[in-house]
């Protein structure tokens, strides 16, 4: 049984400046990558309208490709940086998304697209790093009327913590994965400058289905 549409994920978390630079780099890079694809599989199977999913490591090993060392290490980041609580019960857990009183804001993630292609993504390097932290920047920063998220390089840099070398390769993963959409777009702010001398930014799209659906 898949999940269709979107689930919610508490963004009150990447609010905060250091968020998302706790997912560190170099040789805790794939620490932070299994914990961010751990957060979003597990996102990807909570209730409709709720934060908790019933899933066993063999369901988690599935939608991200990990090893089952690799869950169990991305759990317990995600459990020490208070962003998930676990309920062990042997085969099967109950994992639930930490939420705030103080700031219900969250994302839709479309959770099928989520379970379709995130183990596509490799489970070690800069370069996948880079694309789980920007692919859930855009996330939450997209407004919930619109599929499209226009931000520049410099502010995705400014708020995930990576390094320019490394923002290219990130969003170039993410559309080799299908999990999103780039169009590029002049403007009047600068983000680079291209040989025609004009200045552009770059146009995300969120791809998935981002409608509210019920369980199929």
């Amino acid at each position: 049984m898949k999940n269709f549409g979107f689930r919610q994920l508490p963004t009150w978390w990447v609010r905060d400046e250091t968020a998302l630079k706790r997912f560190k780099g170099g040789r805790w890079s794939g620490g932070s990558i299994a914990a961010l694809k751990n957060l979003l599989a597990i996102n990807s199977l909570c209730e409709m309208s709720g934060y908790s999913a019933r899933v066993s490591y063999q369901g988690l090993m599935t939608i991200t490709g990990l090893s089952r060392p690799m869950i169990a290490r991305g759990v317990k980041a995600l459990e020490a940086n208070g962003l998930i609580s676990v309920n062990r019960g042997g085969y099967i857990n109950d994992y639930s998304l930490t939420g705030s009183a103080t700031d219900p804001g969250w994302a839709k993630v479309p959770c099928l697209k989520v379970q379709e292609c995130l183990s596509g993504l490799p489970n070690r390097g800069e370069a996948t790093l880079a694309a789980l932290k920007i692919y859930v920047y855009l996330l939450s920063i997209r407004p919930n009327n619109e599929k499209e998220v226009s931000v520049s390089y410099s502010k995705i840099r400014t708020n995930t913590g990576i390094s320019q070398k490394w923002v290219r390769p990130g969003l170039d993963l993410l559309f080799s994965n299908r999990l999103i959409h780039v169009r590029r777009v002049e403007g009047f702010t600068p983000d680079e400058l291209d040989v025609t001398g004009l200045y552009y930014f770059n146009q995300y799209t969120i791809t998935g289905d981002l409608r509210l659906s019920k369980w199929a």
